[in-house]
């Protein structure tokens, strides 16, 4: 189980997803995302031994922040739309940290060899 201080700020970053939502003028939508993320936090919580960014590679994490940097700015900037940059910024982080060679994934796989 997700310790207190994560489950904590995990509902703190749902949240504020939520407020962000409200404030574009699309409640419902960001209920719905707030809810996404805390779900899938919830699951890397479960998933992961540890800290979850420890399932990533050096190399892999310096990738996965730069495209979710990329992914937020171009959002921002050139679609005007930030709550489908967080949409597909976390889908982008979840992939990495799922598919990493030391990730979940990769771990189930070498319990079933």
């Amino acid at each position: 189980m997700p310790s207190t201080t994560r489950q904590t700020t995990l509902l703190a970053v749902a949240a504020a997803v939520v407020v962000a939502a409200v404030v574009a003028q699309r409640a419902l939508f960001g209920v719905f995302l707030g809810a996404v993320v805390y779900t899938v936090g919830w699951l890397i919580g479960r998933l992961s031994p540890g800290n979850p960014i420890d399932d990533l590679t050096r190399q892999r994490l310096l990738a996965t922040g730069a495209v979710v940097l990329i992914v937020l700015a171009y959002a921002v900037v050139v679609v005007a739309n930030l709550l489908l940059g967080v949409v597909v910024a976390l889908t982008v982080a979840v992939a990495s940290w799922l598919t990493s060679p030391f990730g979940p994934v990769a771990r189930w796989l070498d319990r079933t060899t």
